[in-house]
């Protein structure tokens, strides 16, 4: 009986545990950049004895925004503490030959923040994370997980390997188009990043007027995103 009670337990804990994330809280703590309650959400999932595939994909999915949060915020040890249990969990992810372009996307992204967290960042690191973005696109074009990364490897890279802000404009506006055709936006931080994102390339193309007109997007989908309502839009209302 005993034995019956503890195989219950470990049967049932993975998914007791991932409630924590609450993707309504989670996406709320994302808009107005509460990165504390993702941490403890993670620290609380990563405890998970035995955790599902599709609960290790929803895991890295969240450490995928919490590293580039805390990288923004200069953290660079709690974002390589992260980082290392991603690694960790796409090579999970691997064994179980879980879908090809989302782990070529989640290790872009890797790679991406290796570069940025060096104290002496390899190009070959960063042509790492283009080649694996690329293999993505290849895989699933019509993904908007992986058109929304090629807009950000698009638009970070210089343009003399290969860099385009027009490009990158280009897919963040497919991407918004794909997250919306397959009603992928409810409490989804990776939606909102990339129509931010979006804006922040109409505004560096020169197109202020449709960076205006899409943080007014942003703000009537997710009225307390505290970075658009308070820093960017007021910006480039000012300008």
């Amino acid at each position: 009986m005993k034995q019956l009670l503890i195989n219950v337990l470990l049967a049932i804990f993975p998914s007791v545990v991932l409630a924590q994330f609450n993707d309504a809280k989670m996406y709320q703590a994302y808009l107005k950049k509460d990165m504390n309650v993702w941490q403890q959400a993670l620290n609380e999932a990563c405890a998970i004895a035995k955790p599902t595939i599709s609960q290790i994909e929803k895991i890295v999915n969240y450490e995928y925004g919490y590293i580039a949060a805390r990288l923004d915020e200069k953290k660079k040890d709690e974002a390589r503490r992260v980082m290392e249990q991603m690694e960790a969990h796409v090579k999970l992810l691997e064994t179980h030959n879980f879908d090809g372009a989302m782990i070529a996307i989640y290790r872009s992204a890797l790679c991406a923040y290796e570069y940025k967290i060096s104290t002496w960042p390899s190009l070959s690191v960063a042509m790492k994370s283009i080649e694996f973005v690329d293999k993505a696109m290849e895989l699933a074009p019509g993904n908007p997980m992986v058109v929304s990364l090629k807009g950000n490897v698009d638009f970070y890279r210089p343009g003399i390997v290969g860099g385009s802000k027009k490009r990158a404009l280009f897919n963040f506006e497919k991407a918004v188009k794909l997250f919306e055709e397959k009603n992928q936006t409810v409490n989804n931080w990776n939606y909102i990043a990339t129509v931010l994102a979006m804006a922040q390339a109409y505004e560096r193309i020169g197109e202020k007027e449709k960076a205006i007109l899409t943080c007014e997007k942003i703000l009537k989908a997710a009225p307390n995103f505290t970075y658009v309502k308070e820093v960017y839009y007021p910006k480039l209302k000012k300008e």
